[in-house]
């Protein structure tokens, strides 16, 4: 009698496809962020240059829309797509067919550059597309949805429990958060005040309700495994994922304006960001001890030290965030730069960590290839920490020196405009650098998936994979 051993290769081409995709958009983002911030630091450009379609008013809404959708989202699926069969040892099926749903969301990218560019950003929060964007991503998601959710099979009690519930969370929320959104937003059912606050709702479901509880099955689940050590206490690990999967969706109402917002949501959306933060501690209290006496390995294993930094950057940015709810520190921050700073802890230095963890980490299961000891890892690591950190602490001052600049009648805009140039010049620096850590990680991305380096034995962190055809074993064979 033969037992097979179940195969993980038939999500290889998918995950190359969605990873591919990420770093590529990843590096045309950068590049069009650089020029977005030289257009604000000389105008001149504008006349230099008069191209309408790489305007200042469309390049912004543009690179958030590759970073979000391009860069990150198609990394997460990409990632998740190696991990999943391996934590539920339910393998992929119907190869080609992930494949396909793997180009159609690369396909949605780039039709929706193509849109931006050409008929500039649709006005609407974390929605710049437009709905044959919305169809595709749908289209796309159906595929990669249905495959991922097999990673919810078999019993509930093998296997890690809290990947798999963040996951869950993240499968229902996208789909419902952007089926909403498409349908009150341009539906015609949601008029006035209302459209400004669903728009915020669906900002929230993007960041706090689908790429948050990605980040946070990569963690949970490659933390206890680089390190060896179990999360501590399962009950905390379930009531902060109740509270992350309730409140996350209302954070963004903290954030908006006086105005047509009612305050009493400002104010619902000032408590829930404070006790969201209840939980994102809680989450901080199981995840800090499994790196605790563990800086020689984070030295010597660059996917531990990226999801070391993306642990801390979630604790930093959730912690900003209910700085920023408070209400008087919300009066004085609106319409600043400050909204910059919060978009580069959450989407770069977050996500961004975390994602490369996971891919330095995961891509040689997948692949059959080991990252080379190159100087290319530490430039991308110290090039894109330095980089964020200039990016996010310059937006954060200009914003707060704005702020207060706004709120006195007496300073004019143009004193408001000096004020803001030395810090555009930092963050036009901290982008350059964050740029050239992506050119490193691209350069060795690329060359190992070609196989261009010599080959480095892989970090076995999970079984590796086998043929496409099962292999017969005999039983009793240990």
């Amino acid at each position: 009698m033969t037992t097979a051993i179940p195969t993980f290769s038939k999500a290889t081409a998918a995950a190359t496809i969605l990873l591919v995709g990420s770093v590529s958009w990843a590096l045309l983002g950068a590049g069009l962020q650089v020029l977005s911030t030289l257009q604000l630091l000389i105008p001149a450009l504008a006349y230099v240059l008069p191209i309408p379609w790489i305007s200042y008013g469309k390049l912004a809404p543009l690179t958030t829309f590759l970073f979000t959708y391009g860069w990150i989202t198609s990394g997460f699926l990409g990632v998740l797509t190696i991990l999943i069969p391996r934590i539920s040892g339910i393998p992929f099926r119907y190869g080609r067919i992930l494949g396909s749903a793997a180009i159609i969301w690369q396909v949605a990218v780039l039709v929706g550059l193509a849109e931006i560019l050409w008929n500039g950003s649709t006005g609407l929060i974390s929605m710049p597309f437009s709905r044959s964007v919305t169809a595709l991503f749908f289209l796309s998601f159906i595929v990669l949805g249905t495959g991922l959710s097999r990673g919810l099979g078999r019993s509930w009690k093998s296997g890690p429990l809290l990947p798999r519930l963040y996951l869950l969370g993240a499968l229902i929320a996208f789909p419902l958060g952007l089926g909403t959104a498409e349908l009150l937003l341009r539906g015609g059912l949601a008029p006035g005040a209302l459209q400004i606050m669903m728009q915020f709702v669906w900002n929230s479901f993007v960041h706090h309700l689908w790429l948050t509880p990605l980040a946070l099955v990569l963690l949970f689940q490659l933390l206890p495994v680089l390190t060896g050590r179990p999360v501590g206490s399962l009950s905390l690990g379930i009531l902060c994922w109740v509270a992350t999967i309730t409140l996350g969706g209302w954070i963004g109402n903290s954030l908006a304006s006086e105005g047509p917002v009612p305050s009493w949501l400002q104010s619902a959306g000032v408590v829930t960001t404070l006790l969201l933060g209840v939980a994102v501690w809680g989450n901080g209290t199981l995840l800090k001890p499994l790196l605790e006496g563990k800086w020689e390995e984070c030295r010597r294993q660059v996917a531990l030290r990226f999801l070391a930094v993306g642990l801390w950057s979630y604790l930093a940015s959730y912690a900003w965030l209910a700085f920023l709810a408070l209400p008087a520190v919300r009066q004085t921050t609106t319409f600043t730069m400050v909204g910059q700073a919060t978009q580069t802890l959450l989407l770069f230095s977050f996500y961004g960590n975390v994602l490369a963890g996971a891919v330095y980490a995961l891509l040689p299961a997948s692949r059959m290839i080991g990252w080379p000891s190159h100087p290319t890892l530490t430039i991308h690591f110290w090039f894109s920490t330095i980089g964020l950190t200039l990016i996010a602490s310059s937006y954060a001052l200009a914003g707060f020196f704005q702020g207060l600049a706004l709120n006195d009648p007496g300073v004019p805009m143009s004193t408001i405009s000096s004020y803001l140039r030395p810090f555009l010049c930092t963050v036009l620096v901290g982008q350059v650098l964050w740029w050239i850590g992506q050119l490193s990680f691209s350069t060795l991305f690329f060359a190992s998936l070609l196989k261009l380096f010599p080959s480095v034995a892989p970090v076995a962190i999970f079984p590796v994979d086998y043929d496409e055809q099962p292999q017969p074993v005999r039983q009793g064979q240990h």
